[in-house]
């Protein structure tokens, strides 16, 4: 039933008005409802026309994903990458003042 739903267009081409999603650029595009040209790309792009319905169901949902994500994504990128940046100053510093090496590091 979506497949009749959603209709798919190439990058370049004269669409009716409507909202178009990209899969391979992950956009969003209106066109205004006297028509217009969809975004040109290189390559392969197609867009797929969104029903309206569907597009005013998913919108809340993608926020309210984006609202339980954020915050478990922050503390965990946080966690990840500041042992990380320390560990590499730190290697920097060693290597600038030509510190300890391990056996068989020689320049």
């Amino acid at each position: 039933m979506l497949n009749k739903m959603v209709t798919k267009h190439r990058a370049g081409e004269f669409v009716r008005g409507g909202i178009y999603w990209s899969r391979k650029t992950w956009d969003l595009t209106q066109i205004a409802a006297e028509g217009a040209h969809l975004p040109a790309a290189e390559g392969d792009v197609y867009y797929y026309q969104l029903p309206v319905l569907l597009v005013m169901v998913l919108g809340p949902i993608a926020g309210l994903a984006f609202i339980l994500f954020l915050p478990v994504a922050v503390p965990v990128v946080i966690l990840y990458s500041i042992p990380r940046a320390i560990a590499a100053a730190i290697r920097r510093r060693r290597e600038a003042k030509g510190g300890f090496r391990p056996a068989g590091m020689h320049r």
